[in-house]
């Protein structure tokens, strides 16, 4: 089934950001802009939400701040939209939930709010795409095969590239996503192209660096009252 045909024009979508958000970027916000952009001109879709929703403390990752901070960050930054909100069901999880799981969650609840008919689809950046043939020491897979074909089929995802990412070249060597790529959609920002992460975010306040304008302010006074990532 084509994008076009599965993609109904009027169709209510809302979009679900998952990650660190550690701390939350611009880039993080720009990435819901961009999809809302391409899924309302392209296809004739209606945005009306979009979350963030952070992984809990247990996902195991160097230099992860407490959810609490996560999430509060990622309101504040939310705090300049009228359509993106921060969501902690996830960071309130005792146990790392997979990405399928969590769409899950967040579909019921999106069709209570907005309707039988809404869409959930995943937003993400060409990195985490990149990360989906990713074996971990253990020899197993980071991302279930299962699972990716779930989050794309059943979901939809919308890719944003940044850096040296390349999703397109990844989807491709997927062998069992071969029928299914056009439910993937890749996008660039050619209006505001950067590659700020939060890596490189915590990497500076480590230095003494400034981050200003890499993220929101409020999120700069939220780390220095709070004492995070130095």
């Amino acid at each position: 089934m084509a994008a076009r045909e599965w993609l109904q024009s009027g169709t209510k979508v809302v979009l679900l950001g998952v990650g660190s958000f550690n701390p939350p970027t611009i880039m993080h916000l720009r990435m819901f802009e961009l999809a809302r952009n391409h899924l309302e001109k392209v296809f004739g879709c209606t945005v009306v939400e979009g979350i963030i929703s952070p992984v809990a403390d247990n996902y195991a990752k160097k230099n992860l701040a407490s959810a609490i901070h996560r999430v509060e960050m990622a309101r504040l930054a939310a705090s300049t939209s009228d359509w993106i909100h921060a969501d902690s069901w996830e960071s309130s999880q005792k146990t790392w939930t997979r990405t399928l799981q969590v769409l899950k969650y967040h579909q019921d609840v999106a069709r209570e709010r907005h309707g039988a008919a809404t869409r959930l689809m995943l937003v993400s950046g060409g990195d985490l795409v990149d990360s989906f043939p990713k074996i971990l020491e253990n020899g197993e897979n980071l991302w279930h095969p299962n699972d990716i074909s779930a989050i794309i089929n059943d979901y939809g995802l919308i890719i944003v590239t940044r850096g040296i990412s390349n999703p397109r070249e990844t989807l491709g060597n997927l062998a069992f996503l071969k029928d299914t790529a056009e439910r993937a959609q890749i996008i660039s920002d050619e209006v505001c192209p950067c590659d700020v992460s939060s890596t490189r975010v915590r990497s500076a306040i480590q230095d003494g660096r400034s981050i200003k304008y890499a993220v929101l302010d409020p999120i700069i006074a939220y780390i220095q009252q709070h004492g995070l990532y130095r």
